[in-house]
C-alpha cells in the first residue's frame, strides 16, 4: 500500500513540475495576418469615346492695308474617339481624333479697320499622345498632330481710309494646320475618365474675297488660337488584374 502511495505521489510531482516548466516557456506567436492585395491600377489600354467642351481664344489676323487682330473667346465642343497602348505600367501611347463646332470670334478695331465677328464653323484634330501614368489613376500627357477647321473670316468690314465697305463674298473654307499641347486625365472609375487639356492651333492662311464699293477685294486671313477644354471619356478596357497575394514562408 505504501508503495502505491509513493508511486502516485511521484506522478503528481512530475506533472506539477512539467506545468511549471511550461508556464516559464515563451508563448508561441500567432502566424501573421495575410497582407491585403493592393488595389488594381487603372488600365489605359484600349478604345475610348467621349465628349468635350471649352473655349477657343482667337489669335488670328485680318489684313486690309494693315493687320487687324482677331481675338476673343468662342465656344468649342464636340466628340472624341481614341485608342491607348499601355506600353509599360507607366508609359501610355495613343492616337486621338476629335471633331466639333466652333463659335464665332471677335475682331478688334485697329486704326481705320473695323471687321465684324467671324462666321461660326467646324474644328477638329488628329493627334498622337504620349503619357506618363504617375499614380494608380492619373495620367499626364503631351500631344501634337494635324488640325483642321473653318478659317476665321469676318463676315463684313469697314475701313475709314479709304472709306471702304466690304461684305464677304467667298464664305469660309476648311483649312489644314497643326496643333500641340498637353493635358491631364483622371480615372474616375474603371470605365470613366475626366480630363483637362490645352492646345495651341494654327491653320494655313486663307485668301478670301469681299465685295466692296471699290469692287472685289482679295484679302488674307490668318486663323490661330489657344484652346482650353475639358472632357469625359468612356473606356472599353477592363481594369488591370491585381498582382497575386504574396506567399508567406516559414
Amino acid at each position: 500500500m505504501n508503495d502505491r502511495l509513493r508511486l502516485i505521489g511521484a506522478l503528481v510531482g512530475a506533472l506539477a513540475a512539467g506545468s511549471a516548466i511550461a508556464a516559464d516557456l515563451p508563448s508561441a506567436k500567432a502566424p501573421p495576418a495575410p497582407l491585403a492585395a493592393p488595389a488594381p491600377a487603372f488600365s489605359w489600354q484600349g478604345f475610348y469615346v467621349g465628349a468635350y467642351a471649352g473655349a477657343l481664344l482667337g489669335e488670328g489676323t485680318f489684313t486690309y492695308l494693315r493687320d487687324t487682330p482677331i481675338r476673343g473667346a468662342g465656344f468649342l465642343g464636340g466628340g472624341t474617339l481614341g485608342y491607348n497602348w499601355q506600353w509599360t505600367p507607366t508609359i501610355v501611347l495613343g492616337l486621338e481624333a476629335d471633331f466639333g463646332y466652333r463659335g464665332s470670334q471677335n475682331a478688334e478695331t485697329v486704326g481705320w479697320n473695323t471687321p465684324s465677328a467671324t462666321e461660326t464653323g467646324v474644328f477638329g484634330t488628329f493627334r498622337g499622345r504620349a503619357g506618363y501614368a504617375f499614380t494608380r489613376n492619373w495620367l499626364i500627357y503631351g500631344t501634337a498632330g494635324l488640325a483642321y477647321g473653318s478659317d476665321f473670316v469676318p463676315t463684313a468690314f469697314t475701313s475709314q481710309l479709304p472709306l471702304t465697305l466690304g461684305q464677304l463674298s467667298t464664305g469660309t473654307t476648311v483649312r489644314a494646320g497643326w496643333t500641340a499641347g498637353a493635358g491631364v486625365e483622371y480615372a474616375w472609375s474603371d470605365k470613366i475618365t475626366v480630363k483637362g487639356e490645352y492646345l495651341y492651333t494654327e491653320l494655313a492662311d486663307s485668301g478670301v474675297a469681299y465685295s466692296t464699293n471699290f469692287g472685289a477685294v482679295p484679302l488674307n486671313v490668318k486663323s490661330a488660337g489657344h484652346i482650353v477644354r475639358g472632357g469625359v471619356n468612356y473606356h472599353f478596357a477592363t481594369p488591370a488584374a491585381a498582382p497575386p497575394a504574396p506567399i508567406l514562408t516559414k
